[in-house]
């Protein structure tokens, strides 16, 4: 392979365009070329492989029986090429880089908002964050840091809970009954459903002697950030872990109307392989997230609770 003449990137990049596009012209527009330069990279191309790969015809260009497989199986290598040569780029920028996964709700309700704040203590170091409420197969080994949301019970040995759960009532004010008391709230203002916690309702009502109420039940939300923009929307009420909800509820976008908050048995859990924690840029984020969850708590005290 190594005494193979390979075509250039350019030239590759140049095929793609004028088969997407199957016109040398409009290529050339894609590509902020000349349409002169365009015909000068296919032809040399033709050459180096010793076959033509289009059919002229008055339209434009089409690629013949030669160029289309040859497009099947170079679009996708130049593709490869194109995303690790980005990627190797954006490395060699940053000194340190640490792999998260964690929640989508935990992400975009809480973690998210705080990232400014630990990019300015540790400029040198980039968090790569992703979002999922499981871990792909065979991807473990590529986490630096893993926050999952589990029931104490089941918590792994190696875990450490970051977060224990508290879920408040939230509702938008404009929803609110006048005068505003339980009976009133729960049969006037619907409740959202959680569609991966179904139970949720059940526990609330239970532990606050309201399971023989009858509440109205309206839209279903598979995630809390889905709910918590729901609430937001005046669809309903809906059952927020406290920490998600603090920035919305000091803003007064929403609120507690009875000041009623359960603790649901779970909590956020972080794992962290200890050869992972060899990595001062691994343990400087880890102690951040501690260091910043207590600060969290502390201006934002959990509501009452049963």
């Amino acid at each position: 392979m190594m005494n193979v003449r390979l075509p250039s990137m350019r030239s590759l990049q140049t095929l793609i365009a004028v088969a997407q596009t199957g016109s040398f012209s409009e290529a050339a527009k894609v590509l902020h070329v000349s349409q002169s330069t365009v015909s000068k990279q296919i032809q040399q191309l033709e050459e180096g492989i010793g076959q033509p790969l289009f059919e002229r015809h008055a339209g434009g260009v089409r690629l013949n029986r030669v160029g289309e497989p040859y497009l099947t199986m170079i679009s996708a290598s130049v593709n490869d090429i194109a995303n690790a040569t980005a990627q190797a780029r954006q490395q060699s920028a940053r000194h340190e880089s640490v792999s998260l996964l964690v929640p989508p709700s935990f992400a975009s309700l809480w973690l998210i908002p705080q990232l400014p704040a630990f990019k300015s203590q540790h400029p040198d170091i980039s968090v790569v964050v992703s979002a999922s409420d499981y871990v792909p197969q065979g991807k473990e080994s590529e986490l630096d840091i893993l926050i999952r949301c589990q029931p104490h019970q089941q918590a792994g040995a190696q875990g450490v809970c970051l977060i224990h759960e508290h879920l408040s009532l939230v509702a938008s004010v404009t929803l609110l009954p006048e005068p505003l008391d339980r009976t009133a709230l729960l049969s006037e203002v619907p409740v959202l459903s959680h569609l991966t916690r179904p139970s949720l309702w059940e526990q609330f009502w239970q532990q606050f002697g309201l399971a023989d109420s009858n509440p109205q039940y309206g839209a279903g939300f598979e995630h809390f950030f889905m709910a918590l923009e729901g609430v937001k929307q005046q669809m309903g009420m809906a059952l927020i872990p406290t920490f998600m909800a603090s920035a919305a509820l000091s803003n007064d976008q929403i609120v507690n109307p009875l000041g009623l908050s359960i603790d649901s048995g779970y909590g956020y859990y972080l794992y962290s392989a200890r050869y992972k924690q060899r990595s001062p840029a691994v343990m400087q984020v880890i102690n951040w997230l501690y260091d910043t969850r207590k600060g969290d708590l502390a201006r934002h005290p959990i509501s009452k609770s049963v």
